[in-house]
């Protein structure tokens, strides 16, 4: 029975072999598609995790910049903190410098770039910094210390609201937003 064995050398037909081969490619293609599948997830996950975190970095620091806005002229009685305010906007200054007034060159604007209504954009002094990328919306709504809307010349707290949206083509959009309310600490009224 051994030398049967030893003796047999006809190895494989070819229909044998085109079965396999067959076999072997649904098998990788298969694993590709799932290979496939888990990069664009992880992509998609990763873009959203990314563009959230730049959005509230971005937040962070127009709240912090808005908290510590300053009159425009205090030593000469102007209160005035919000020098222009829209829903789109916000038009403030801080005194840098410590001389009690704010100068053109501290004066900060937060909006949407014009160019690209995507990014969050920050204007001081002349140059346009983006701060966050992804941007479908950015809201400001002025308030008192009650809650109710006022004019922006006459508000305590600013509502800011940013969403953020990210489509890389995977099912829908996602949507994130965002909103803080900040106090106008150096109001004096």
């Amino acid at each position: 029975m051994r030398e049967r064995f030893v003796r047999d050398e006809s190895g494989f037909t070819l229909p044998e072999l085109l079965v396999t081969m067959l076999m072997m490619l649904t098998v990788f293609f298969a694993l590709h598609s799932i290979f496939d599948m888990g990069i664009r997830v992880f992509s998609f996950g990763n873009d959203k995790t990314e563009a959230t975190e730049n959005a509230r970095l971005g937040l962070e620091r127009m709240e912090r910049e808005l908290r510590a806005a300053y009159p425009y002229d205090k030593a000469a009685g102007n209160t005035t903190i919000i020098a222009s305010g829209t829903p789109n906007e916000v038009t403030f200054g801080n005194d840098l410098n410590g001389d009690r007034v704010v100068n053109s060159d501290e004066v900060i604007t937060y909006r949407r770039s014009v160019g690209d209504p995507t990014i969050l954009q920050r204007e001081n002094n002349g140059q346009t910094q983006p701060l966050a990328g992804f941007v479908r919306g950015l809201t400001f709504e002025y308030v008192d210390p009650s809650g109710n809307a006022v004019a922006a010349s006459g508000a305590n707290r600013v509502r800011v609201s940013l969403a953020v949206e990210v489509d890389r083509g995977i099912n829908q959009p996602v949507t994130q937003k965002l909103t803080t309310d900040v106090a106008l600490e150096n109001r004096s009224n």
